[in-house]
This record gives structure tokens, sequence and C-alpha cells, in this order.
């Protein structure tokens, strides 16, 4: 698991003796490593893909096999609700989490909070979850093979506005003034401002203008945030 930050970033969020539900848990390696460190001693790993579920099941030994049971389903469907249940769902982009939750809203609301990890539109993911009232518990990077992962944790309790920075690049990391973010930041400046030169000098399609200047509109409320607290 050493070269797997993503995922121990996920563990970290994680209380001990909770009920975990890992949706596409794939190769299982987050439920094997809370069975093995006796982080949780019930654990349900779930996926659409019966050859995924057979690497975990393959991976089971006599002491795993009594704390982990897996299911082919597709999100929540057909999981019971019990106490003390939480949620990982992680390895997708945003569209994908948002309809998990969705077509479960009810399950969703039960669960005592969940874990989320998103490398894609996670900006749409942070509105749906305020929309539906749900509280951002903590939100940050993580930073695994080159590539930048959002890690949301989150239960339906009292939910606030998000500013657009924290709508773009959530609010632990901004807080932290986190090297991460800044290094992000740096990232999707120079390939935003790109973008935008590109659309006007070469596209006459400009539908995607707005969004590239709300993101580069986020970078410098941000800046400005960091600039203040100096």
């Amino acid at each position: 698991m050493e070269d797997k930050k993503r995922l121990l970033d996920i563990i970290s969020l994680i209380d001990k003796n909770k009920k975990v539900i890992d949706i596409g848990t794939d190769h299982g390696l987050v439920p094997l490593y809370l069975a093995k460190n006796e982080i949780s001693k019930e654990i349900l790993a779930t996926d659409i893909s019966e050859k995924s579920l057979d690497k975990l099941r393959s991976a089971l030994d006599s002491d795993t096999r009594k704390l982990i049971q897996t299911k082919v389903t597709d999100g929540f469907k057909g999981i019971s609700k019990k106490e003390g249940q939480v949620a990982i769902i992680a390895g997708m982009g945003a569209n994908t989490i948002i309809d998990i939750i969705e077509e479960s809203m009810d399950f969703a609301k039960n669960l005592d909070y969940m874990i989320l990890a998103s490398n894609v539109n996670t900006e749409k993911l942070r509105l749906f979850l305020v929309e539906k009232g749900f509280e951002i518990m903590n939100d940050f990077l993580s930073f695994e093979n080159k590539k930048y992962y959002d890690i949301i944790k989150t239960r339906f309790a009292k939910s606030k506005p998000l500013s657009l920075s924290e709508t773009y690049y959530g609010k632990d990391d901004i807080e932290n003034k986190s090297q991460i973010l800044k290094d992000k930041l740096a990232i999707d400046l120079k390939k935003n401002q790109k973008f935008r030169e590109d659309i006007l000098a070469k596209s006459k399609d400009k539908k995607n203008l707005g969004r590239i200047d709300e993101r580069l509109k986020a970078i410098e409320e941000i800046e400005n945030i960091w600039k203040l607290e100096n």
C-alpha cells in the first residue's frame, strides 16, 4: 500500500469499528487493509463485476474471510441499512458518484458518512452534495501516480453554501495553504489560460469559455485569500 497514497488518504478518514461498504471495490485493497489492521470488523465489498470481486475473494485468508463479505450489485442496490454504516465510493468520476447517491438517496442519508474520491468534474459533485443537504466535513487533494484526486468526507446534515473557490478546489487545502494545492493551481492556471487563448483565437464555439473563466476566477479568489492572510 506504500504506493497507494489515495487509498491511504481515504482510509485515514474512516473511524474504527464502523460498518464499511466499499462500492466498486475492484481488487479490494481498502477492505483488505481495514480488515488486516483491525480498523473495521464488518466490511461489505461490492462491484458490478463478478470477475472483479473474484480478485478480492482469491486474496482472502481464514481471518479476513470472517470480516469481509462480497456482493455483486450496482451502487447501494440490495444493501440493508444498519447502524454505524459508512460508505466509500472511489475510482469513479463525479457523474457516476452522483448517479449512485441519487438512485439510493434514502440509503445515503442514513449513512454516518460517505467518503468520495473523484478526479473528474468534482465541482459538480460538491454542488450536488450541498444542494441535497449534505455537509462537507473534509475536502482535500491526494496525489498519486502523477494524478490529482479530490477526497471528500460528507454526511447528511446541515450544509452551508460553497464559495466559488471551495466549489472548484475544496475547503481544507485552501484553509491549510497546502503545497499540493499550490502545485495544482499553477498547473490549472497555465492550462486554462492556454485553453482560453485557443478558443478566442481558433474557435467559433465559445460555449466552454464561461466555465474556463469561472475556474480562473476561483484560482484568483484563492490567491487573494492567501494574500490577505499573509
